[in-house]
């Protein structure tokens, strides 16, 4: 019989991804219009971090460092040995603006975008269409929680106001850490309560839980209280401090946290510790019953395109 922690972390998840998809069809309009255009500026710094990272602006272990290093403790740019691009996986992507700063920011990379929730998802898989990103972007009906991915998948993992929202945080990076390369890279963009008690830390507050929770609501359609989980969430999530040192305790070396404008978001970025070596097959896993079928792929992905590593048409997403 299920434990009642695993009830209520089902439940959770259940609400939550039916309050995205509540709110999809409004979703980037109310991001941009109650972030003031911070969230774009947001994204744009989360992406530069991750691609820092890919290209060398983060120290890395001796391990890794011993293994292919510059001698100064950064990292080289990775080797593109024999066609194989780096993968990145954008986990909770929502409508995939964070995806398409990643690949705007990173033009060699591919990029797997991940999310629970299928409207949210197809809007991604649309936007991607347009913007003539697909050939190098897939997308994945998949639980950040329990990904249908081989260890040590990715390149690196992005992840944008999704940790939050997860029904164990916990879990989600150490299953961040399982599907990393050793060397690979994950920059993590997320909500903080603003530090101290002074005005702009009022304002804050003041707009979180009076006005954003009322005016998201109204112009989303009202009825299912995202905006209000938003605020509730963000309050309850801690200072940056906690999420750094949760990333810690699950296994990332070199955590740094990096404030944004605003003073109520930061980048978190960290490592998996161990030797780099190029990677030449496709770690796509076989066919199983995790893989998703043509029944949960988005509606707008095409699926039948050669896979990125060149080795493979598992098909296991909508490659």
């Amino acid at each position: 019989m299920p434990s009642s922690d695993a009830h209520n972390s089902a439940d959770r998840a259940r609400r939550v991804r039916e309050m995205f998809g509540a709110v999809a069809r409004r979703y980037d309009l109310l991001n941009h219009l109650l972030s003031a255009g911070l969230d774009r500026r947001w994204r744009a710094r989360a992406a530069a971090a991750l691609a820092e990272a890919l290209e060398g602006g983060v120290p890395i272990d001796r391990l890794a460092v011993a293994a292919r290093g510059d001698g100064r403790g950064r990292m080289r740019p990775r080797p593109s040995a024999r066609g194989v691009a780096p993968l990145v996986l954008d986990l909770c992507c929502g409508t995939g603006d964070l995806a398409m700063a990643v690949l705007a920011r990173t033009p060699e990379a591919h990029l797997v975008a991940v999310d629970f929730s299928r409207p949210m998802l197809q809007r991604a898989a649309s936007k991607l269409a347009r913007a003539h990103l697909a050939p190098r972007a897939a997308c994945l009906e998949a639980d950040a929680l329990a990904l249908p991915l081989a260890d040590g998948s990715a390149d690196a993992v992005a992840c944008g106001f999704g940790l939050r929202n997860l029904a164990d945080p916990a879990a989600g990076l150490a299953e961040m850490m399982r599907v990393l390369r050793p060397g690979g890279a994950a920059a993590i963009l997320e909500f903080h309560r603003p530090r101290g008690r002074g005005a702009w830390a009022r304002a804050f507050h003041l707009y979180f839980r009076r006005i954003l929770p009322r005016l998201g609501d109204w112009i989303s359609g009202g009825g299912h209280g995202g905006y209000a989980y938003l605020a509730a969430s963000i309050e309850a999530f801690g200072p940056p401090e906690a999420t750094a040192e949760a990333m810690r305790r699950a296994g990332f070396a070199h955590v740094r946290a990096v404030g944004l404008r605003g003073g109520v978001a930061a980048v978190y970025v960290g490592l998996k510790p161990g030797p780099v070596e190029p990677r030449t097959t496709c770690t796509a896993p076989a066919a199983s019953s995790t893989r998703p079928t043509s029944a949960t792929r988005p509606a707008t992905a095409a699926a039948g395109r050669t896979c990125p590593r060149q080795t493979c048409t598992s098909g296991w997403c909508s490659w």
